[in-house]
């Protein structure tokens, strides 16, 4: 019982109304000026949007949420080029872009001693961890178990993302592309904190 409320306490936070206003606002910008034939403008509010909330949060919660952050660059790169180029399409694509950078940065952190799950969740969630607990093998093959998963999450996103591109409207596009990655990376972040706690409590650590 105490571990399905765990599971549901971090899956509460992670599906709040910081989801509503970060996921389905900018779907709504968007589809309300593509419907009025203004998708260029469209693109730019709701990227506008999207980063803006990034920066809200961080001056309210005077700390640096790494994927976030890294979202809010990317987003902040394609809107700058949607701008110089004036082309919607340039905003579409770059979180296809996006997502083959973050599958390269995830795996290339797999040759550091941490990866990059690893420091952001320790960062954020798993702060009370010794030193001694981090030098266990274990503790260190969990954290590669992850990044791999990440990896292959954002390959399959930008997978995704492209086949739509190419298939549906532009505004379904974005619709399905915001949804996704914002169901997905939540989800697995979640499983992020509650995997290697079951992983440890299940296989010795030792």
């Amino acid at each position: 019982m105490e571990e399905s409320n765990k599971n549901y306490s971090v899956l509460k936070n992670i599906f709040n109304k910081d989801f509503v206003v970060s996921a389905i606002i900018p779907i709504i910008i968007f589809s309300i000026f593509n419907k009025l034939q203004m998708t260029f403008y469209g693109i730019i509010l709701s990227g506008v949007w999207s980063i803006g909330i990034v920066i809200i949060n961080f001056i309210k919660e005077h700390k640096i949420n790494a994927l976030a952050s890294m979202s809010a660059i990317f987003s902040g790169i394609g809107l700058i080029g949607t701008i110089i180029s004036k082309n919607p399409t340039f905003y579409l694509i770059s979180p296809i872009i996006q997502d083959i950078l973050y599958a390269l940065i995830f795996f290339s952190s797999l040759l550091f001693e941490r990866s990059l799950i690893q420091v952001i969740v320790e960062q954020s969630y798993l702060k009370n961890v010794s030193q001694e607990v981090k030098k266990k093998p274990k503790y260190k093959l969990v954290w590669r178990i992850l990044t791999v998963a990440w990896g292959i999450l954002n390959v399959s996103q930008a997978v995704l993302r492209t086949i739509l591109l190419y298939s549906v409207s532009m505004s379904s596009y974005y619709a399905i592309s915001t949804l996704y990655s914002n169901i997905s990376s939540p989800l697995l972040l979640a499983f992020s904190i509650l995997f290697p706690k079951w992983y440890w409590k299940n296989r010795s650590i030792d």
